[in-house]
């Protein structure tokens, strides 16, 4: 089924509770946010214009944004929260792999960050790479311990998979613009 992503700035109001209703109560916090209403407000804030609602048809099926890593100032870091429904089905792989190569082609660094306690999201983020190792970290800014990925680099080989063009190149054109912070 083909995902749709919409900037969550450019939904109405019905539609963005819609989306957070989805999403619900989160079962692992990102960063501060155990909400999916809280998460949706935390994109708006720190990345409007690289903040997305995904869709399949009519359903609201996932949150995905590159926000500003505020661990690694100059950096940013990309950041998928699923429904329950939506795991499992590739669509995390493929938006991972979509920004790892339009980051790559904009040159702008890029990381992933993950509870510590994360292990299915850990999994997924092992499984796009050849080989990769994360560094085990104290985010202090979000007051937890993570696994830090270093999506950016070429010497970090990307495993065989799908790749979707028009996402790669949505996310290389957001990318390629100064990123909006929300006052």
């Amino acid at each position: 089924m083909t995902t749709d992503l919409r900037l969550i700035g450019s939904l109405d109001a019905a539609t963005r509770d819609r989306v957070t209703a989805a999403l619900g109560h989160l079962d692992f916090p990102v960063g501060q946010m155990r909400t999916g209403e809280a998460l949706v407000r935390s994109y708006l804030h720190r990345a409007p214009d690289r903040s997305w609602a995904l869709f399949q048809g009519d359903e609201a099926v996932g949150v995905f944004a590159v926000v500003p890593y505020l661990e690694l100032p100059g950096t940013y870091q990309t950041s998928t929260y699923l429904t329950l429904a939506a795991r499992g089905t590739g669509l995390n792989s493929s938006l991972k792999r979509a920004v790892v190569l339009a980051s790559r082609a904009e040159s702008l660094p890029l990381y992933s960050s993950i509870h510590h306690a994360n292990a299915r999201s850990l999994a997924a983020t092992r499984k796009l790479f050849v080989s990769v190792e994360p560094t085990i970290v104290f985010e202090r800014v979000a007051g937890r311990v993570a696994w830090r990925f270093e999506l950016s680099v070429q010497r970090t080989q990307l495993a065989a998979g799908p790749v979707d063009s028009y996402i790669v190149a949505l996310l290389g054109t957001a990318m390629r613009q100064p990123a909006l912070q929300a006052a």
